[in-house]
């Protein structure tokens, strides 16, 4: 099917394709099909979506999820819209459906989690595939509906263990997913649910503990504390620490040398 909007940027991470696309102000969309399922993430703008005989008005946050083929017409406000779509690669949802039963009708969010991980994949768009496929997952195990776990799995344990079990390489939820012989979204429900945060929330947690403990007790180099820590680079060390405690790595060592800061 022809592109609808103007695309702005595009990015493929694992089963997932990103597209940013603008539309013009007034812009109307005739009734049309896509041919995956995707989500779709209104940034700036607002329109009106008719599917069916329903209509719904979106106006920045709104999140919305669209099986495949589903059928609907857009028409855009005077601002125009900024929308990020996250199409989904039909085999990866073939193996989800054997798990999981996915919703099959079209639904509808309005901010929270979901629109703040539309948000991180957006930021992510010209960084890191693997959080943007880690994101993508933890949004989608949204929209896939199973068995409740009571108690914790049995792999569940496992799952924390390997989080701690900090190295040089990146871990993500499709590494884990295949260290476990669990399904990505099994996992991504259970970290909600047991521990009361995302899988990269506490992934985020571990790196950040174990980079403050280097930073306090170690000479090593800014590059080398993220590299030990888990982080892709000096860059995201730098962002994530200070989300977390408002300094920069070399500030926070600094701290810490001036005794302003605990050493441990």
């Amino acid at each position: 099917m022809k592109a609808l909007g103007n695309t702005l940027r595009q990015k493929q991470a694992g089963p997932f394709r990103v597209v940013e696309k603008s539309f013009a102000a007034d812009a109307s969309l005739a009734r049309h099909e896509h041919e995956t399922a995707y989500v779709s993430f209104l940034l700036a703008g607002s329109y009106d979506e008719v599917f069916h005989q329903n209509e719904r008005i979106c106006l920045p946050g709104t999140v919305i999820w669209h099986p495949r083929t589903e059928a609907h017409a857009d028409r855009f406000h005077s601002c125009g819209g900024l929308v990020l779509d996250l199409e989904i690669n039909a085999g990866w949802l073939s193996d989800a459906e054997q798990e999981f039963k996915v919703v099959s009708r079209a639904q509808m969010f309005r901010g929270g989690l979901p629109y703040l991980l539309g948000l991180k994949i957006y930021r992510q768009l010209s960084a890191d595939l693997c959080e943007i496929e880690d994101a993508a997952t933890e949004l989608l195990s949204f929209l896939f509906a199973g068995p409740v776990d009571r108690h914790r799995p049995a792999w569940f344990d496992r799952a924390l263990e390997i989080c701690g079990e900090i190295h040089d390489e990146q871990l993500s939820l499709a590494r884990l997913a295949l260290l476990l012989e669990v399904h990505p979204v099994h996992i991504a429900r259970s970290f909600r649910r047991f521990m009361g945060c995302t899988f990269g929330d506490h992934l985020a947690e571990i790196r950040i503990r174990k980079a403050c403990e280097l930073l306090r007790n170690s000479k090593i180099s800014i590059a080398d504390v993220a590299y030990a820590s888990g982080f892709a680079d000096h860059a995201h060390l730098c962002r994530a620490l200070k989300k977390s405690t408002g300094l920069t790595p070399t500030f926070f060592r600094r701290k810490v040398q001036a005794g302003l800061l605990p050493s441990d």
